[in-house]
């Protein structure tokens, strides 16, 4: 047996034997724990929110996000979210009313789902919130519900850019796998994602 024959005939062997476990229906299963994924969302913070909304402006920002637990379908945490800069829009005789309310902190417990658009490569994710308390210039709440309101039941998008082929070279070829996400799911403790496969080859240039 050639040295290059058995370069190339380990390298494919490995691949299968990584792969095999995990692949279901040509598609291959991604599981990542859930502490994983919270350490990439702790990397991402702070987070500042799109405020655009008709009722209230200014600058709104996920400061923390703690004690995430990941179940069917669905995502639970601890948010804690600052509000600087805040007004309150209203419009009086057909003119607009800003009336500036200072700033205010809020902690707050949520539920979210999640659903992913493939042809989108875009995960949405939907908070529910309940467990408010708030702190800051604010004594009544209001505010605080204000800035609740811009996120119960709106859906964010995060954005998944396309996944690094896995690149083997061996026997003057050079052989590459391509995935595409096809569906990302909450799971018990974890998130997966289902990645659709595809293998090209070339030869190398000499």
């Amino acid at each position: 047996m050639s040295r290059k024959f058995f370069t190339l005939f380990l390298t494919f062997a490995l691949l299968f034997v990584f792969l095999r476990p995990v692949i279901a229906d040509d598609n291959i299963t991604l599981n990542l724990p859930e502490k994983v994924i919270a350490q990439a969302i702790t990397a991402m913070l702070p987070f500042k929110i799109d405020a655009h909304s008709k009722s209230i402006q200014g600058d709104i920002t996920i400061v923390n996000i703690s004690q995430l637990a990941i179940t069917d379908q669905h995502l639970a945490c601890q948010l804690h979210l600052a509000g600087n800069n805040l007004a309150f829009l209203t419009e009086i005789a057909g003119h607009e009313i800003k009336l500036k309310v200072g700033s205010v902190e809020i902690n707050f417990k949520a539920n979210a789902a999640v659903r992913f658009d493939v042809a989108k490569q875009t995960l949405y994710v939907k908070p529910v919130v309940n467990d408010v308390t708030a702190t800051g210039d604010d004594n009544n709440g209001e505010i605080g519900q204000a800035l609740i309101a811009l996120l119960n039941g709106r859906e964010f998008p995060v954005s998944m850019q396309e996944l690094d082929p896995l690149i083997a070279n061996a026997g003057g070829k050079t052989v590459t796998i391509k995935t595409k996400i096809v569906n990302i799911q909450a799971k018990q403790d974890l998130l997966q994602l289902k990645l659709a496969p595809s293998v090209t080859s070339r030869t190398q240039k000499k």
